[in-house]
């Protein structure tokens, strides 16, 4: 085993057996039930052990370990359906990263040292993230001032800062906002309470400048890049566990004297569930490898890895509902939660198609 294989084996083992106590399925259930939106004592453990650090580069306090071990990482949360924001925090680090101002490196400092959850604030369309339209930026050097709504912004309960994208009268630019009267957060009925949802209403609200528009694509386009990634690690444990579930009851439960495993219909669906998950985290490895060493096939790798997880997802969670049969379709049972999660994270930021269209186009625009 290399020592990388070795350091990202003892990972999954610490965060499995602090997930297994925090995140049990019943301590799960009641958080999304009740009136809590996430869970911050288990995110300071997180922070505890260098997990959401991990892509931060050395100089702003981080682990500097890369996308390969944040994926791994993000998968074990999945699998647990952990109610914390690591994916919306690792896509805005990945922003401040790809801005290098004072103003980013200052946010990065604190999310490395104290854990500071900073979530994006964007505008969505068919294609994915823009600008939030309708959100205005006014002033320059001596400060600015946002007024306007970003409609829907994930996780947004859970911030502690938004680096919001607004419109500028030089074009889009990004600008960091800490919750208060002038910014304040509406929850929203989410698919899966396990990931909140919130809009962000801003109203003559005053900001920092993050990154310029001369900048701000490339800082979009990393952004997107990590939540994509991170998104599809998430789903991929979502699918290992509703496929491990499905087994073991496929194992246990008996009908006609047999256990329903022995069937081909219920053991053929449990095997193409494997070989769907396995495919998934293949692809899912070698896009955070293409992000951790950039090149002309990034954003490729991406998209693809991205539509494949996202589509498991939720035609494994499908699956382990289907295998249970009338019980899975229970409120009682666990099975929904896992589609939810996937059905959820599926529209989060751009459909599959679309992403496989996206990685179309590009090929062919390099053909």
């Amino acid at each position: 085993m290399t020592a990388d294989a070795e350091i990202e084996k003892e990972l999954r083992e610490s965060l499995s057996g602090l997930l297994r106590r925090r995140c049990d399925l019943e301590s799960v259930a009641a958080l999304a039930d009740g009136p809590e939106s996430w869970d911050p004592e288990l995110w300071q453990e997180l922070v505890a052990m260098g997990v959401p650090g991990l892509t931060i580069p050395e100089e702003h306090g981080g682990e500097a370990a890369g996308f390969g071990l944040a994926v791994a990482a993000q998968e074990e949360l999945g699998r647990r359906l952990a109610p914390v924001p690591m994916v919306s925090v690792v896509a805005a680090q990945a922003a401040l990263a790809a801005a290098g101002t004072d103003e980013a490196a200052t946010w990065l400092h604190r999310m490395a040292g104290e854990g500071v959850t900073a979530v994006l604030g964007v505008g969505r369309s068919s294609d994915g993230w823009t600008a939030a339209t309708g959100v205005r930026a006014d002033g320059g050097s001596g400060g600015w001032m946002l007024t306007g709504t970003v409609p829907v912004v994930a996780d947004a309960p859970c911030a502690a800062v938004f680096l919001v994208a607004a419109e500028t009268t030089a074009g889009p630019a990004l600008f960091s906002v800490e919750p208060q009267d002038r910014c304040v957060t509406r929850s929203l009925e989410a698919l899966d309470p396990t990931r909140p949802l919130g809009a962000v209403i801003l109203t003559d609200c005053p900001a920092s400048l993050v990154a310029g528009p001369d900048v701000f694509a490339d800082v979009f386009r990393a952004a997107e890049r990590a939540v994509l990634v991170l998104l599809a690690a998430d789903a991929v444990g979502v699918a290992a566990e509703a496929m491990d579930l499905a087994v073991e009851y496929a194992r246990t439960r008996h009908q006609f004297g047999r256990a329903i495993g022995s069937f081909q219909a219920v053991s053929h669906r449990c095997a193409n569930m494997l070989i769907a998950v396995e495919s998934a985290r293949a692809l899912v490895t070698a896009a955070a490898g293409a992000l951790d060493d950039p090149g002309p096939d990034t954003d490729t790798a991406v998209c693809l890895a991205a539509a494949e997880a996202l589509e498991t997802a939720v035609a494994v969670a499908q699956g382990c509902l289907q295998v249970h049969g009338g019980m899975g379709f229970t409120w009682e049972h666990a099975a929904h939660r896992y589609l939810r999660r996937a059905k959820a994270a599926e529209a989060l930021v751009v459909l599959p198609d679309r992403l496989r269209e996206r990685a179309a186009t590009t090929l062919l625009a390099t053909a």
